[in-house]
């Protein structure tokens, strides 16, 4: 496995790169620096007077929290955020009638002995298909300032298809939608089950830095965490997925090694084009049948 620096290579042999493990990095989509100096305009005004990367040294945890959970859903759901999104994956060469995404999430880790939990999520060593994730779905990857090796992600890519000991068996996609109403809120304890490795302490640690302005793309299948913060510097990321329509009907995507998850996410995903969802007599015809009262897309509390 590598990591690629703007490969050139038709879609369908990029995919397939990151479906076995490889990481891309693109730093030549104009709409990625734009994004970027959205998020940052954004932050800016949510934390004024204060440095973005330094505004934990200005609010408690429970003030940052009231003040991050209200932004996170305007920001995903601002019609620019997600038309900045839809451009990077044009952009980037997929066809957008046959790519689905799901909105741009952004991401915030505090120095160690802050907010760690709830909006602040710092995410144990994972795979996103541990969170019910389709095992074709891609993530990309951007920072808003720039990332160091002791604020950012790390990989292991010697366990990407091959199995840890893990609790995903615990988690229910349909279950977590629920508890996602609380999660804003969390300031000392996790409301979610989050998935996670048991005891997991590889030897190789990879941290791949795309600059701002760059876009890091890799398999929802791998197995990555959220280094320990000990920059002193909060970090600001923002991340969405996408799915090739045609890989999902096809059940082509990465080695499921160690997943026991149930539910799915797939509903989540929209088109790029029109944003149309899948026909849900295709989901369930792939994915099965769920729970007569499950919540099957997360729906926000209105008010």
């Amino acid at each position: 496995m590598a990591v690629h620096v703007d490969l050139q290579a038709p879609p369908e042999v990029l995919r397939q790169r990151l479906y076995d493990g490889h990481l891309l990095v693109m730093t030549k989509l104009p709409s990625v620096a734009k994004f970027v100096d959205h998020a940052r305009q954004q932050l800016t005004e949510l934390f004024a007077p204060y440095d973005p990367e330094h505004a934990h040294e200005h609010f408690e945890p429970a003030a940052m929290a009231a003040l991050l959970g209200p932004w996170k859903p305007r920001f995903i759901h601002d019609e620019r955020s997600k038309k900045l999104v839809r451009n990077i994956i044009e952009e980037a060469g997929f066809t957008a009638e046959e790519t689905h995404f799901d909105v741009p999430k952004p991401r915030t880790s505090f120095p160690v002995g802050h907010l760690t939990t709830g909006v602040a999520f710092a995410f144990p060593w994972h795979r996103d298909v541990w969170y019910s994730a389709p095992h074709m779905q891609l993530n990309w990857w951007l920072p808003i300032f720039p990332a160091r090796d002791d604020n950012a992600m790390s990989f292991d890519l010697d366990r990407f298809n091959a199995p840890v000991e893990n609790n995903s068996a615990d988690f229910d996609y349909y279950r977590n939608n629920v508890g996602r109403l609380t999660t804003a809120a969390s300031v000392k304890q996790e409301a979610q089950v989050r998935p996670g490795a048991t005891g997991h302490h590889p030897p190789n640690e990879l941290v791949v830095l795309p600059a701002p302005g760059q876009v890091l793309l890799f398999s929802g299948a791998q197995l990555h965490r959220s280094t320990p913060n000990t920059s002193g510097l909060a970090r600001y990321s923002v991340d969405f997925r996408t799915v090739h329509v045609p890989d999902v009907l096809a059940g082509r995507g990465a080695p499921l090694a160690d997943t026991y998850c149930s539910g799915t996410a797939i509903r989540d995903f929209v088109n790029v084009a029109d944003e149309s969802r899948f026909d849900e007599a295709t989901v369930r015809s792939i994915y099965g049948e769920p729970p007569a009262d499950a919540m099957l897309v997360f729906e926000a509390p209105k008010g």
